[in-house]
């Protein structure tokens, strides 16, 4: 016997399903964000072609690892514990900004926003990740607070980051002290030997200054041939140490370079006093250089 044919209501059903089975393909395929549907071992079970371009692998590869073996090491914990989080039902959703690591080792930042997906008897299904490519942002942020040549901060990161540093020195009692270098002879040098010889020498005399400070301590290139370094909570001898260190060693740099440096202390720190601080540390800089130059002159914040 021949089956019935289908009831107009059956129909309209079909319809509405293929409906939106194509305009969940078309979302998904042509979202301008990275979709993934996770497994609740961390594997891809299903991802868009914007997810691919942002993290530069193709849906087979993807598909056989997990995003544990993508996401950046320093950022997997945070990822996992919000993870856990999300199982546990103590979070509805979770966001963060995390780093991938390409196939060609190149590392980008991400914003990532992921929700768990239950099933009817609602345990744990899958999750839905939604992944926003944030390197045009965070390269945008970058260059607004560096400087493009050595990558140190520029003047206006320096103020930020020194702000901070004031704060909690002041919280704190801790003294901080500034350093401001103006290298002696570069004008010479780059006059002389170039341009080109001149910017290789900043990036060299920035990477010397990185190399000397420790991770608390704040460093920039506030223009031309100047470099202010921030040290905080380090004694008067640790910081006289610092100074005459780095004036040896730009000494030692040749091609006629050396450093006059300002360094001024602050034993009551306070963020409103960053630029009359920087002020005073130029002064006492120009004190040097009037006194015969490479050397380090010192004074306290009046």
């Amino acid at each position: 016997m021949s089956e019935p044919p289908p009831s107009a209501a059956a129909e309209d059903v079909a319809a509405a399903l293929a409906l939106a089975q194509r305009r969940f393909e078309a979302t998904f395929l042509h979202a301008p964000v990275g979709i993934a549907h996770v497994g609740l071992d961390g594997r891809f079970l299903l991802v868009n072609p914007r997810f691919c371009e942002i993290s530069g692998y193709d849906t087979e590869t993807l598909i056989r690892t997990g995003f544990q073996q993508i996401t950046h090491p320093d950022d997997l914990h945070a990822d996992e514990a919000l993870l856990a989080r999300l199982n546990a039902g103590e979070l509805p959703r979770y966001a963060m900004e995390k780093r991938y690591i390409r196939p060609d080792g190149a590392i980008i930042w991400i914003n990532l926003t992921v929700a768990m997906v239950r099933d009817d008897d609602d345990r744990p299904e899958l999750y839905v990740a939604v992944i926003e490519d944030l390197s045009d942002l965070r390269q945008a942020s970058f260059e607004a607070v560096h400087d493009p040549l050595t990558g140190l901060l520029n003047r206006r990161g320096f103020a930020c980051r020194a702000k901070d540093v004031l704060a909690h020195a002041a919280h704190a009692r801790l003294c901080v002290s500034l350093l401001f270098l103006d290298l002696d002879g570069f004008k010479q040098l780059n006059d002389g030997q170039g341009h080109a010889a001149g910017d290789a020498c900043l990036v060299d005399i920035a990477q010397l200054l990185k190399a000397q400070a420790d991770a608390g301590d704040v460093v920039a290139r506030i223009g031309g041939d100047e470099f202010l370094v921030l040290l905080a909570d380090r004694d008067a001898p640790a910081v006289q140490v610092f100074g005459e260190d780095a004036r040896l060693a730009i000494a030692a740099y040749g091609m006629g370079i050396s450093g006059s440096f300002g360094l001024v202390t602050a034993d009551t720190p306070d963020p409103a006093d960053l630029d009359r601080l920087i002020a005073c540390a130029d002064d006492v800089m120009r004190a040097a250089k009037r006194a015969g130059k490479n050397q380090v002159r010192a004074a306290a914040l009046m």
